[in-house]
C-alpha cells in the first residue's frame, strides 16, 4: 500500500516524468505554439508533438522533443513506419513512440510481430532515438498485454507504451501491473491515456510506470504542487 511519504515523495517529482503531449486535429499551428510556451515553465521530461508539428516545435522549446509513428492503429506498412522515424530524427525528434501492428498480436502471429518491432527498434537506435512501442492496451487480452511487453523487452527497446489515448478506453491499474510483471526490468514503462489527475499519475507510477504521457501536464503538475506543499 502507497504510504503518504512515498505518495508525496511521487509527486514531488511528478513533473520531472511527464512527457506534455499534444496531439490534436482540431488545433492550429498557432494552437501548438502556445502549448509549447506555457509548457515551458515547467519541468518536463518531454514534450510531444505530431510529426508534421516538429519544424515549428523544435526551434521553439528547451525541452526534449518527442514524436509519434504508425499514429494511432499502428496497421501502417512497416515501410511507412520506417519512413517516419527517419522523418522524425530529421526534423530533430530526440524520441518516438511508436504503435505496435494489434493486429498480428490479435492474429497469434508473434513471429512477423517480433521481426517487425526489431526493425524499428534498430533503426530508430541507429539514428540516436529513444523509442517507446505503444502495444496499446485497451484492445489486448491480458496475455497478448503480456506477450507484447515481453516482445518489446526483448526486440531492445526503451519503453513500453500502454495506450495511444485514442483507442476504447485509456490506461487502467491492471495494464501497468500486467507489463511490469512481465518484463524482467530492462525496458521502462511509459502509462498513458486518459491521465488528467495527479493522484491518478502517482498510482501509476507507484505500480510501476516510470513515465506519464497526458495532454493534461500542467493541471498534474499544478494539482502536485498543491498537494505537496499544503
Amino acid at each position: 500500500m502507497l504510504s503518504l511519504k512515498d505518495l508525496l515523495k511521487v509527486l514531488s517529482t511528478l513533473e520531472e516524468v511527464i512527457d506534455q503531449t499534444m496531439l490534436r486535429v482540431d488545433a492550429s499551428e498557432k494552437d501548438y505554439i502556445s502549448f509549447v510556451e506555457l509548457s515551458e515553465r515547467y519541468r518536463f521530461r518531454a514534450i510531444v508533438v505530431p510529426p508534421a508539428l516538429l519544424p515549428v516545435v523544435v526551434p521553439i522549446t528547451k525541452h526534449r522533443v518527442c514524436t509519434v509513428a504508425g499514429f494511432p492503429h499502428g496497421y501502417l506498412s512497416l515501410r511507412s513506419k520506417l519512413a517516419e522515424i527517419e522523418q522524425a530524427a530529421d526534423a530533430g525528434a530526440k524520441e518516438v513512440d511508436v504503435v505496435m501492428n494489434t493486429v498480428l498480436a490479435k492474429s497469434n502471429k508473434w513471429g512477423e510481430l517480433e521481426k517487425e518491432l526489431l526493425s524499428l527498434v534498430e533503426l530508430a537506435h541507429g539514428l540516436g532515438l529513444t523509442i517507446k512501442i505503444i502495444i496499446e492496451t485497451s484492445v489486448l487480452s491480458p496475455e497478448e498485454i503480456r506477450r507484447s511487453s515481453q516482445l518489446v523487452e526483448k526486440v531492445g527497446a526503451d519503453y513500453i507504451k500502454t495506450n495511444t489515448g485514442f483507442g476504447p478506453r485509456g490506461v487502467v491499474p491492471s495494464d501497468v501491473i500486467t507489463v511490469s510483471s512481465s518484463i524482467s526490468g530492462r525496458c521502462k514503462i511509459k502509462a498513458s491515456g486518459g491521465i488528467r489527475t495527479a493522484l491518478d499519475a502517482a498510482v501509476l507510477l507507484a505500480l510501476g510506470a516510470h513515465v506519464i504521457g497526458t495532454s493534461h501536464g500542467i493541471e498534474l503538475a499544478e494539482q502536485a504542487r498543491r498537494i505537496y506543499s499544503s
